[in-house]
């Protein structure tokens, strides 16, 4: 190649080159492989695929496709398996009190007992806080995540927004800047009715215009009030994550109080497709 190359004009290399690459380019799209790291399939779209109350069937959420687990300590870290890593509870906020469970100094203790730790890739600070009962929330939302990435800058933070009442969509813009990852978590499917998908794309929509970096929760639970999706409903809730600016996905839940994923098999093949092509 380097004779032919040294027989060709400047301008004429440059040509050959361009087209090579571009014929490299074609072949990849064509059979679906990246040419450019020897044929190796594209990883899926989300990175971080997360699901709540895993952390005893961790090997099992692995097998269908999740690599972030959900742990509370750093034993719990260590026994993750190779291949997964641990997105750590730190304890939440109260809407009753407009307060954190754990103090700034217990969450320090904590976030510094798992510093350096490789299998810790972030840390789950709040679930659901209520911005009009708790006005201040967002601020101090901001400053809690700020602390825990001063002391652990490799990590990042994760809280959950609540995204089922009339105001959700309107609350999104307050979260602004409280934690790396915003998730979203607007269920569509309420017993005795059909799926409502409008409450994600409003979710998605007010996200996007906040410029908030989000996450995507699937509904895989039911209880008095939610419903188990059907296979073809959480097909569909999962496409509309995809096709939104979704940077991870979390799913809820594997177990939630008499709510298990394990018994529904339909389900788990639809969430194992979208983990390994999400």
């Amino acid at each position: 190649m380097r004779g032919v190359a040294a027989r060709l004009p400047r301008h004429s290399f440059s040509l050959a080159l361009a087209a090579a690459v571009l014929a490299l380019a074609a072949v990849a799209h064509a059979d679906g492989r990246d040419a450019r790291v020897g044929g190796a399939k594209p990883q899926p779209r989300f990175a971080y695929r997360y699901i709540y109350s895993s952390r005893l069937v961790a090997r099992t959420a692995q097998s269908y496709g999740w690599n972030l687990i959900d742990v509370s300590s750093k034993d719990e870290v260590d026994a993750l398996p190779y291949g997964t890593r641990g997105l750590v509870w730190v304890g939440d906020w109260n809407n009753a009190t407009c307060s954190w469970e754990i103090s700034d100094a217990r969450l320090t203790s904590k976030v510094v007992s798992m510093v350096g730790d490789r299998k810790v890739v972030g840390f789950y600070f709040s679930d659901e806080p209520d911005p009009i009962a708790c006005p201040g929330a967002p601020r101090r939302h901001g400053q809690r995540s700020a602390l825990i990435r001063r002391l652990d800058p490799a990590a990042f933070t994760v809280m959950v927004v609540r995204s089922n009442t009339a105001t959700s969509a309107s609350e999104v813009k307050l979260w602004g800047g409280a934690a790396t990852y915003v998730g979203l978590d607007p269920y569509p499917c309420e017993k005795g009715e059909a799926c409502d998908f409008t409450r994600m794309t409003r979710m998605i929509q007010a996200a996007d215009s906040a410029h908030i970096a989000y996450w995507g929760v699937q509904q895989a639970f039911a209880d008095y009030h939610w419903r188990w999706p059907t296979a073809a409903e959480l097909t569909r809730i999962g496409a509309i994550w995809k096709a939104s600016n979704a940077t991870g996905s979390m799913t809820f839940a594997w177990k939630w109080k008499n709510s298990r994923l394990a018994p529904h098999p339909a389900l788990l093949a639809v969430l194992r497709r979208f983990n390994r092509s999400g």
